[in-house]
């Protein structure tokens, strides 16, 4: 009888984009796979290739165990109906309801930390609380993987988990066949300080993405480097940031796209991937980004300088800086066009040398074969 894996997530697209690799490899391994997540019309091809989908409706903002009761009620009838023989759930609301349920249930679970999210870059109570039932969810995870070392040592620091059971990984690592150079259209390379540069920022549009000193890095540098553009792709996370970027695309000054659904067809007309983050678990934009063969400029904090080797495949800078982050573009501004190309070619070997999704595939399966094993 075919073991079988239930995946959990709170977004669809999200699941399909960086896990779908997982799913294809674990049904080529003979395993029965689910995955329960929002509804999104990619999540069909998992279909089928053989894989089962199980519709949640998942509110990611916030947390209580009182207004999540019809949460922690699906993931309790779906664990029942499946029986699974191991889960591995990911994001924070899957890794505390499953995780809890999967326990007292005596059944198996891994956990995929994402990123550590708003709420825990505080001392608030929300902190608090969220640090309480991580401790209490994960307490028995037979795996629990990073995707930063930052995280890693946040939760080391406040007990979360067995430390024995850390595993680290590259992030959701990046699919190099999608994400390739032959995508990036080819530009002049004469060399000419006079050349368009494209600067780029895709992500969410919030304080935590770095907005703010994205936009007034733009407004300061257009004013003394007019033959730069700064693009804008990604949809309001914080409404308030709208009436700004209105203001500032009538100015000639931004370049708002809105949500793509191909972000390979922005960045391959760009020159250089900009995220300002304040945290992240690991930036997928950068990752890909470098992967098609594009200089980087990002935060110099865990989940986005993992991605850069610093003056060899971009820049780094400070986070929440405004002049450091204008600094790191005028020294990009300043490379010849040969220059700029090197740099993309440094970080697409980066990420073929430590970022290859195929390697970090490898991992998952290995701790889930152990652990089944263990399990039988």
């Amino acid at each position: 009888m075919r073991k079988k894996v239930l995946l959990i997530s709170n977004h669809g697209g999200g699941f399909y984009n960086f896990k779908r690799e997982l799913v294809s490899e674990l049904l080529k391994l003979g395993y029965e796979v689910h995955f329960a997540v929002p509804p999104n019309e990619k999540l069909e091809r998992l279909v089928m290739e053989g894989a089962v989908h199980h519709e949640i409706s998942i509110d990611r903002r916030g947390i209580n165990p009182v207004k999540d009761l019809d949460l922690i009620n699906q993931f309790r009838r779906l664990i029942k109906g499946i029986k699974p023989d191991i889960i591995l759930s990911h994001t924070i609301k899957p890794n505390i309801y499953a995780s809890i349920l999967a326990r007292n249930q005596g059944i198996p679970y891994l956990n995929n930390i994402t990123g550590l999210g708003s709420a825990l870059q505080n001392n608030s109570k929300l902190a608090g609380l969220l640090r309480f039932l991580y401790r209490y969810a994960l307490s028995d995870s037979s795996g629990i993987f990073f995707e930063n070392e930052g995280n890693r040592r946040y939760f080391q620091q406040y007990n979360i988990g067995k430390e024995e059971n850390y595993i680290v990984v590259s992030g959701a690592g990046v699919n190099l066949d999608e994400f390739s150079p032959k995508y990036k259209i080819e530009t002049d390379e004469s060399g000419s300080q006079e050349k368009e540069i494209i600067f780029i920022f895709i992500g969410r549009i919030m304080k935590d993405k770095g907005i703010e000193e994205f936009l007034g890095a733009a407004e300061y540098i257009k004013r003394s480097n007019p033959a730069t553009r700064f693009q804008i792709v990604g949809f309001y996370d914080e409404q308030e940031y709208s009436d700004k970027i209105d203001s500032l695309v009538k100015q000639n000054i931004i370049e708002f796209l809105g949500p793509s659904t191909d972000t390979r067809v922005e960045m391959s007309q760009a020159d250089c991937i900009v995220l300002p983050s304040y945290h992240e678990g690991m930036s997928n934009v950068l990752l890909e980004g470098a992967a098609m063969g594009l200089p980087l400029i990002t935060t110099d904090i865990h989940g986005c300088k993992e991605a850069v080797d610093d003056g060899k495949n971009g820049f780094l800078c400070k986070v929440k800086d405004t002049e450091s982050l204008i600094d790191a573009m005028e020294r990009f501004i300043a490379l010849s066009a040969e220059e700029r190309r090197q740099m993309g070619l440094h970080g697409r070997e980066k990420m073929v040398k430590e970022f290859d999704r195929k390697l970090v595939i490898g991992q998952y399966i290995k701790v889930i074969q152990s652990v089944i094993g263990e399990a039988q």
